[in-house]
């Protein structure tokens, strides 16, 4: 049974998943010519999030009380990037808490935590733009793969290797946004580490390489670095908090074998009056 539930959570992940990789590679065959549609984008992420939160409450990966330690996660999460918006360089701490919860709640509460993180941020700070669909969906990933990463034991009972894998994070998502970024910056074939139509795929992911590093790794480097630190020295008591939550406000039943249970007759025949 938790594995047919466990399953279904995943069916949907790898849909959100499969889709949104399309939206970011998109810009790279077709250039400006992509539509950036904000709004809509956004529209559809959110109620991705909030589907995928409606699949782990029936499948009960996810309870009420639950869904309530998610909204409040969300919102600190938020406030935390409205405080510091930037960050250093590309540090941000909102990333923390993305990574900690997915990785003790599981992989549609990280995609849900990352994702709706993102758009509340957003709201509170007007930070809406072509940018946030894209950031919503990576912040999504980076939850996600923390929950599959905590289904390794031996990840979970070594804070180490989440602080490794927080730092593998920080560079793909500073990678996923240039991939949607990178056809917008520069004029099509006007610098040789620019996008331009009509290239190979080899020389197309030469030029990127090269636009990466000269602009983004130093940047992305500083948030690697952060969420390494971050979760490092403060992951585990975290975990071990919202792990506490999970089994407090997450009640699994489960039906007891037939043979294990004892007939009502059997009782009656072991009962004997006295003498």
């Amino acid at each position: 049974m938790t594995a047919i539930r466990s399953r279904g959570e995943s069916i949907v992940l790898l849909a959100i998943t499969i889709a949104g990789l399309l939206i970011f590679i998109g810009p790279l065959f077709v250039g400006r010519g992509f539509p950036q549609s904000t709004a809509l984008f956004s529209a559809l992420i959110a109620c991705s999030a909030l589907a995928v939160v409606a699949v782990a409450l029936q499948t009960r990966h996810l309870s009420t009380r639950l869904l309530a330690v998610l909204a409040a996660l969300v919102a600190l999460d938020a406030t935390l990037r409205l405080v510091v918006v930037i960050g250093v360089l590309g540090f941000s701490p909102i990333f923390f808490l993305i990574i900690v919860g997915g990785l003790v709640m599981g992989p549609g509460f990280g995609f849900a935590l990352g994702a709706l993180t993102l758009v509340l941020s957003a709201v509170l700070t007007a930070g809406f733009g072509p940018w946030l669909p894209y950031q919503m969906l990576a912040c999504g990933w980076v939850g996600m793969g923390a929950g599959y990463f905590g289904r390794w034991p031996f990840a979970r009972q070594h804070v180490w290797l989440v602080a490794l894998y927080g730092a593998i994070a920080g560079f793909l998502y500073g990678v996923l946004l240039d991939f949607w970024e990178w056809p917008f910056l520069l004029g099509a074939g006007s610098s040789p580490i620019g996008w331009a139509p009509d290239l190979s795929a080899a020389a197309l992911a030469r030029r990127f390489a090269a636009f990466y590093l000269t602009t983004s790794f130093l940047y992305d480097a500083f948030r690697a670095a952060g969420n390494l630190l971050l979760v490092g020295l403060l992951g585990g008591p975290v975990a071990l908090a919202l792990g506490r939550f999970r089994r407090r406000f997450l009640v699994e039943w489960a039906v007891e074998p037939a043979e294990h249970v004892t007939s009502v007759a059997n009782i009656a025949g072991d009962v004997r009056t006295p003498a």
